[in-house]
């Protein structure tokens, strides 16, 4: 069993509502498919959206990781000459 789907009866008041009763089986039917059709198409254009809003949060999440590693990178690099001149007073006892 099909279940009913609240897109459905809104298709079938708009046909109510714009066809007038003298309207062919035929005229009916193709209104029909045509709001189908654009249902369809707005749910295509939803979930590209949202895609779209993904892939623009995850890669500012990568680039923002990408920065703090780059830090890190930096004072490694930095790091052993900082320590040499602690040793040094270390062993001097300065």
């Amino acid at each position: 069993m099909k279940k009913k789907l609240d897109t459905d009866d809104v298709i079938e008041n708009l046909i109510t509502a714009t066809l007038s009763e003298d309207a062919t089986a035929r005229h009916r039917h193709l209104f029909r498919e045509s709001l189908r059709s654009l249902v369809r198409l707005a749910k295509a254009e939803q979930v590209v959206e949202i895609k779209t809003n993904v892939r623009r949060l995850t890669g500012a999440l990568e680039a923002h990781s990408a920065r703090r590693r780059a830090k890190a990178v930096l004072l490694a690099q930095r790091l052993p000459g900082l320590l040499d001149h602690g040793q040094q007073q270390f062993e001097f006892k300065q």
